[in-house]
């Protein structure tokens, strides 16, 4: 990866079979050991939490958060938000219902529920 101390690899394994992909990983771990700075844009949190010791995670353009693999997941990985948007005329009676599924099916995991008609 040459005598640089920063280096950029953009979205590095993409279009690589699984082989490439993990002699790729091998490298670049083997990189980063050495002491180097390696900064990767990525669309993989596979690739990100195989790779990285910190993710900043960009949403239309700015930061919106940034931590360790295992940061990142206990703050964010157990919480959804849904948006639900029903038909005009659904009846109170259906989105009563649809709610209490969704509860149901997503205990203590939902931060949010937006429901619309």
């Amino acid at each position: 990866m040459g005598k640089s101390s920063v280096v950029f690899l953009d979205e590095p394994s993409t279009g690589m079979d699984p082989l490439a992909r993990r002699m790729l990983w091998n490298t670049v771990i083997r990189t980063r050991e050495s002491g180097k700075v390696i900064i990767i844009t990525s669309h993989s949190m596979e690739e990100c939490e195989a790779l990285c010791t910190r993710i900043a995670i960009m949403v239309q353009g700015k930061f919106m958060c940034l931590g360790s693999p295992q940061h990142l997941k206990n703050k964010f990985g157990n919480i959804y938000t849904m948006n639900i948007k029903f038909k005009t005329g659904t009846g109170d009676n259906v989105i009563t219902d649809f709610k209490k599924f969704i509860t149901k099916v997503f205990p203590g995991k939902l931060s949010q529920v937006n429901f619309a008609s």
